[in-house]
């Protein structure tokens, strides 16, 4: 048996067994004091100087609220005057900022987001990397795109996280050209846009398949890959992607902390997953008798009509291990095998 997910992405069956009245204490746990917020980590604003996003900071707060959206990343371009404006408000926004660069061959362009919890903590390693950015400096500082040699990129990695910080590769397919899924990788913890609705309303559109295949791929090679979805929305706000986050309160830094994590669903659909006591994100060793356990309750208004049909698809780097149609709320657990990774996935279908 196979199933397909989207013309290029088949996965076969990979059975597991479903437990009979499973104990969802140890997943319950884990998600108490914690609520269902949506969101995007990738759009841009106006905000002046070289921004060349069409929505001024003040205009995306309006129009979250009216898509109910709770929280957005302002990545613009070259500059970080956007995070230093009255108008950026830490609970609604998320700190920093898209550069681009590229290695030294020609197809190996690519764009990254560096996201940081404070501002300053972006400004501190612009001017810590002033080769690679030749940061102007100050809160009016602008930055540019250069070629970064791969060793002084990863360096700028770990400069980022030792600020509390991630980094993501941006539309990962859509700027680097390359047939080896290792060229797409930054090491342990790299974020990948997986979810790419760019100017589309199709969520199954190319990019989005290309991005996606592109995760399955690392996955199987045992990388430890992280997946968000975005608009990359310089435009109309829309809500076409977002995030699910579970988080203990409304703040664009603590949204940040859990990406990081990896401890959030790339869609708009909360997924509360675990294996045990171990969150969505954990890296654990295979324990016999371990078991996963899932429950979906929450869902933002334009991810989810219950008119409509869904299927939920537990994916193992084997296939596929648990499969059946859905409505909210609803919830499982399959006995656990040992398996690469194991990740969940909600179809319209």
């Amino acid at each position: 048996m196979t199933k397909h997910i989207s013309d290029d992405i088949v996965f076969a069956a990979d059975p597991h067994k479903i437990v009979s009245a499973p104990d969802f204490s140890a997943l319950d746990k884990l998600y108490a004091g914690r609520k269902a917020y949506y969101g995007d980590f990738h759009c841009h604003s106006n905000s002046g100087g070289n921004s060349d996003g069409h929505t001024t900071p003040e205009e995306w707060l309006k129009a979250m609220k009216e898509l109910q959206i709770d929280f957005i990343g302002l990545m613009d371009h070259r500059q970080v005057r956007h995070m230093y404006l009255d108008s950026f408000d830490p609970e609604y926004f998320v700190y920093g900022s898209e550069p681009g660069g590229y290695w030294n061959e020609p197809h190996l362009d690519f764009h990254y987001i560096m996201i940081v919890p404070e501002a300053d903590a972006l400004v501190r390693v612009l001017e810590q990397f002033s080769d690679v950015f030749e940061f102007t400096g100050g809160t009016e500082g602008t930055f540019v795109y250069k070629r970064i040699e791969k060793a002084r990129f990863f360096e700028l990695i770990k400069a980022v996280e030792a600020e509390g910080g991630v980094v993501v590769h941006a539309h990962p397919k859509q700027v680097m050209q390359s047939d080896d899924p290792m060229d797409y990788y930054f090491g342990d913890g790299t974020v990948l846009e997986t979810i790419y609705i760019c100017g589309t309303t199709e969520i199954l559109n190319k990019d989005t398949i290309a991005n996606y295949k592109l995760w399955t791929e690392l996955l199987a090679r045992g990388c430890k890959v992280i997946n968000t979805a975005t608009n990359d929305c310089h435009g109309t706000p829309v809500d076409y992607a977002l995030n699910t986050v579970y988080s203990d309160r409304k703040n664009g830094t603590a949204y940040m902390q859990y990406l990081k994590k990896g401890d959030l669903n790339a869609g708009g659909i909360g997924i509360k997953m675990s294996i045990d006591e171990h969150p969505v994100g954990s890296t654990i060793t295979y324990t016999p008798g371990s078991r996963l356990y899932l429950k979906l309750e929450d869902a933002h208004p334009a991810h989810y009509d219950e008119k409509e049909a869904y299927r939920l698809e537990i994916i193992t780097d084997r296939g596929i291990a648990y499969s059946s149609s859905i409505s909210l709320p609803f919830r499982t657990a399959i006995e656990v095998q040992e398996r690469k990774f194991y990740r969940a996935v909600i179809i319209r279908e």
